[in-house]
C-alpha cells in the first residue's frame, strides 16, 4: 500500500517598488517595518530586532477586530540587498512558515519576490498572500512609505 503525500502550499509574489534594493531591503530589518507590517486597521509594534544569522525579531499587533497577536522568528539568512531568510510563527494559530525574500534591482527600483512556504492549508496561504498584497496590504504601505521618501528627497534636491 503506497499513500501520496501533498506539498504544503506555498505563496511566491512579487512587486516592484521605486525605491534601491538596500532601501527595500533595509525596511524588512527595522523599527519601520511596525509601520507598514499590519493589515489595515490594526498597529504593530517591533519588540525586538536581531538583524543577523541567528537572531531573532518579534512584533506585536493590535487587530482591527481587537485581538493582540505576537509573531516571531528567527533569521536564516541576511545578505544584503539581494536576499532575506526567516520563520515566522504566529502565536495565535501556532503556525510557523518560511519567508525568502529576493530584491533585484530594476532601473532605478527594485523587484522584490516573496516566498513564503509551509502553510497548513490554502486556505491560510490564500489569507497571507491578502495581508501581503490586497488592498491596503502591506506591501502597498510600504510603497506608500518609499514613494513619500523618494517624493521628500526629490523636493530637497529642487531646493
Amino acid at each position: 500500500m503506497s499513500s501520496v503525500v501533498e506539498p504544503q502550499p506555498s505563496l511566491e509574489l512579487s512587486r516592484r517598488f521605486d525605491a534601491s534594493p538596500e532601501r527595500v531591503f533595509d525596511a524588512w530589518l527595522g523599527k519601520e517595518w511596525g509601520e507598514w507590517l499590519p493589515p489595515g486597521g490594526s498597529r504593530c509594534r517591533v519588540t525586538l530586532i536581531e538583524p543577523h544569522v541567528g537572531g531573532s525579531y518579534r512584533v506585536q499587533m493590535s487587530m482591527a477586530d481587537g485581538r493582540n497577536i505576537e509573531i516571531s522568528g528567527e533569521y536564516r539568512e541576511v545578505m544584503r540587498p539581494t536576499k532575506l531568510v526567516f520563520t515566522w510563527r504566529g502565536h495565535y494559530n501556532d503556525q510557523q512558515t518560511l519567508i525568502t525574500l529576493f530584491f533585484r534591482p530594476d532601473g532605478d527600483g527594485t523587484v522584490m519576490t516573496l516566498r513564503q512556504e509551509g502553510f497548513g492549508s490554502a486556505q491560510m496561504r490564500d489569507g497571507y498572500g491578502n495581508g501581503w498584497n490586497g488592498t491596503n496590504g502591506s506591501f502597498a504601505k510600504l510603497d506608500a512609505i518609499l514613494a513619500r521618501e523618494s517624493g521628500a528627497a526629490t523636493a530637497r534636491a529642487r531646493g
